[in-house]
């Protein structure tokens, strides 16, 4: 445990030197900055009239604006991890701290832990503009404890995916490239199901469907349908890629042994 927040501490600090996490934060505050904007401008434009009105357009309005905020992590969860073990190939350092006392899981989870750190406080900042909605709307707090503790599963996830890509390529913008692919398919495993259903049948549709993050985050959470097994989805999506990042890092360490 030692060794892996050390490998943490690391990483975090790395993240708050280098100015890619200040760009980023930046260009994804704009992003939802213009969002949070045409919501404000159509809730100004409807009747909003009653509470139950009020409920309902900011119930929809935290349902939008949060759908698009996970949705754009296939953009940025690859930019956040692109780096983290590619750089380390790349310089030849991956080598150097493969030869320290410490297991390959404690090297892979403490990088991970450190991006879904930097993750969350990109989340955070999102409840900037939700505070400002506040003022003109009312808001229900099971939507947003739901919304919000679903898209920090949701990118835990998506940055553990993204992380496999970058222990397989040393070329960080080819990790980056596949990460957003790989998020993207998961992303739209749910939507395309039925056609997977129509060629495979119902089984295999139904399967499909439940791999795809949308079913778990957008259809459910997010709506303010808290269920062990969407989080245990997440967590075993979490676990699945973090072996397979650790198995990947072991073999680097085997090979240079």
């Amino acid at each position: 445990m030692r060794a892996l927040f050390a490998v943490f501490k690391r990483e975090l600090a790395l993240f708050f030197r280098s100015p890619i996490i200040y760009v980023i934060a930046f260009a994804l505050m704009l992003l939802m900055g213009f969002f949070f904007t045409s919501i404000v401008g159509g809730m100004s434009d409807s009747n909003q009239s009653g509470y139950a009105q009020q409920l309902y357009t900011g119930n929809l309005a935290v349902i939008n604006y949060m759908s698009l905020f996970t949705f754009l992590q296939f953009i940025f969860a690859p930019l956040l991890t692109m780096r983290l073990l590619a750089e380390e190939q790349r310089e030849g350092t991956l080598e150097v701290l493969m030869t320290l006392p410490m297991h390959d899981w404690a090297f892979v989870v403490g990088k991970f832990l450190a991006v879904w750190a930097v993750y969350t406080f990109l989340l955070a900042l999102t409840g900037i503009y939700l505070y400002l909605l506040t003022t003109v709307s009312v808001l229900s707090g099971g939507i947003i404890f739901s919304a919000y503790f679903g898209a920090w599963l949701y990118g835990g996830a998506v940055m553990a995916l993204a992380l496999i890509w970058s222990a397989v390529s040393e070329d960080q913008l080819v990790a980056a490239f596949l990460g957003a692919a790989t998020i993207l398919v998961f992303y739209l495993a749910t939507p395309f199901s039925s056609q997977v259903g129509e060629l495979l049948g119902t089984g295999a549709a139904d399967f499909v469907r439940e791999l795809g993050l949308s079913v778990h985050y957008d259809s459910r959470m997010l709506n303010g349908l808290l269920q062990a097994h969407d989080v245990v989805y997440f967590l075993i999506l979490m676990g699945i890629a973090l072996f397979i990042t650790t198995l990947i890092v072991g073999s680097r360490r085997w090979r240079a042994s």
